[in-house]
């Protein structure tokens, strides 16, 4: 593929990211006004504080949740597979992997890759009213030690109802989605023997965090994550791909096939960033034939 085919990937995947993660913010907003409700009415902290609690059991609230996930990881599947066709249909080496996602009707791979994201997704929703419920049962001992009276804290508590709503859509609706998005990359790379991904950031700016700005455009092996922080010389958050930390907005980029990369580029090996000047040396640096 061509830089500019390459780009046009990017741009096609960003965009679909985005989108998945607009629709689901919209759909855990919806979600979490379930919070309010139970807590509207309420006269006494401890009531505000028993009602987070059960909120998150009801069969409503599982049921919704568990559907919000579905339709974030399948709308991202969906499309992704459609990126993918285009992708390698433009690639003169990707004809292989073209035939073979002509051929993809279910794969297991994809389906397993679904069915994780949307069990970890509804465990995470479920988990919202109840550490608002822990941080509302710290805060309402405080305000006691100070003296506030039980009616100032629950002015307090359902004016933070509103805010904490917004802010966890907003928050699992960017990470997660972007984490949905690298674990369907890496799925349907993995089925179809794709070793290879190109590390994108947002590229916006000061919005993207030091430790990434390095990982721009690098090569990375599926098989040996990078650890960003790490080689930023920062607090390390572990090994991990494009989305696999809070408030990720990074994306992979899948290398269809060897041929499509341009050289000189940067390559991720061994916790290092090399510069590679031609596939041969690509090859030798991964110990890959011919």
């Amino acid at each position: 593929m061509t830089r500019k085919q390459l780009e046009e990937l990017r741009n096609q995947l960003y965009q679909l990211r985005l989108r998945a993660e607009r629709r689901y913010k919209r759909l855990l907003v919806r979600l979490f006004n379930k919070m309010e409700e139970a807590v509207k009415g309420l006269e006494k902290p401890e009531d505000i504080i028993a009602a987070l609690r059960s909120v998150s059991g009801t069969r409503l609230y599982v049921e919704t949740a568990h559907e919000a996930a579905r339709q974030m990881a399948t709308m991202m599947a969906a499309g992704q597979r459609a990126t993918w066709r285009l992708a390698a249909k433009e690639s003169g080496q990707g004809r292989r992997v073209y035939q073979a996602l002509l051929r993809e009707t279910k794969s297991p791979a994809i389906a397993q890759a679904i069915n994780e994201i949307v069990t970890q997704n509804s465990r995470l929703i479920k988990t919202v009213p109840h550490d608002i419920a822990n941080e509302f049962s710290h805060l309402a001992q405080k305000r006691w030690v100070q003296g506030v009276r039980p009616d100032e804290i629950t002015l307090e508590m359902n004016a933070r109802v509103t805010r904490l709503k917004e802010y966890e859509a907003r928050r699992i609706a960017r990470t997660e989605s972007a984490k949905a998005s690298s674990a369907l990359v890496q799925a349907r790379s993995e089925a179809l023997n794709l070793d290879f991904y190109i590390w994108r950031t947002a590229r916006d700016g000061d919005r993207v965090r030091d430790s990434h700005q390095i990982m721009e455009g690098v090569i990375c092996r599926w098989s040996g994550a990078p650890n960003p922080e790490a080689m930023a010389g920062e607090k390390s958050h572990g090994a991990y791909h494009p989305g696999g930390i809070f408030n990720c907005r990074c994306i992979a980029l899948p290398i269809l096939a060897l041929e499509d990369i341009s050289f000189p580029c940067k390559v991720h090996k061994g916790g290092t960033i090399h510069q590679v000047g031609s596939l041969k040396e690509f090859r030798s640096l991964f110990g890959i034939g011919e």
